[in-house]
């Protein structure tokens, strides 16, 4: 035992191949094969197993330093034992469509009077929305201002003082393997209760932030955040 339930949070690859076994229970199928399936309904079709035996187009070399600080090859790895904790190679761009059909989802039932125009999301918006709910004690290393909820860190909107600092809300999740590193985050446009009723401009609204290295140990979540911002700042420019 690490900690008491409910005390502390420590993050585990292995809790994801639990969840993996849980999905093929509920969903009857091979974890790979839903999960290929689902990527392709997302049309993130760069995206696939890493099989160190396939030959797969654009697949990036990997890279570690070694003991005497050079920077080498990293070793062999093979990442079928934890498919669903970190066994699939991606692109940014099927990242950024990842986040983006999150990102529709999350907003697509919070826009009125649309008259039916809008198809539905990927996911409810009130999954999403539970997706996104941080749990309290649940501090992240990576972020200061996050709390982790299912599988994401969440930072909630928040200002304690006037013509302070401003949390604005948004979710992330970085990701580390042996010679890469990587971060998808999502900072959800904040729109008044007017311009969500009258339904004038049609989700996604938000900025959607993905960084892929082919290096280990590299920490990305606050230079996404820091480039998300700017292009938050020009959009409100406009």
């Amino acid at each position: 035992i690490v900690f008491l339930q409910g005390s502390q949070f420590l993050y585990s690859t292995y809790g994801f191949t639990l969840l993996s076994a849980v999905v093929e229970r509920a969903s009857g199928q091979k974890f790979t094969d839903y999960m290929l399936k689902m990527f392709r309904d997302l049309d993130m079709l760069s995206t696939v197993l890493d099989d160190n035996e396939a030959m797969i187009y654009n697949r990036a070399r990997c890279y570690v330093y070694n003991k005497k600080g050079r920077l080498v090859n990293a070793p062999y790895v093979d990442n079928s034992y934890k498919w669903a904790g970190g066994g699939f190679l991606s692109s940014v761009g099927d990242l950024l469509k990842f986040g983006n059909a999150l990102l529709y989802s999350y907003q697509a039932g919070r826009f009125k009077n649309t008259d039916g125009k809008l198809l539905p999301g990927y996911l409810k918006p009130d999954t999403v929305a539970m997706m996104w709910t941080p749990v309290p004690k649940t501090e992240v290393s990576w972020d200061r201002d996050g709390k982790y909820a299912m599988a994401w860190a969440v930072v909630e909107k928040k200002q304690q003082y006037g013509c302070c600092r401003q949390q604005r809300h948004y979710a992330s999740h970085t990701g580390g393997a042996v010679g890469a590193s990587s971060v998808l985050l999502i900072l959800p446009e904040e729109r008044d209760s007017e311009a969500i009723d009258t339904g004038l401009v049609a989700p996604p609204r938000g900025v959607i932030v993905s960084i892929i290295c082919n290096m280990q140990s590299v920490s990305l979540n606050s230079t996404a955040l820091k480039i998300a911002r700017e292009f938050d700042k020009e959009k409100w420019a406009q």
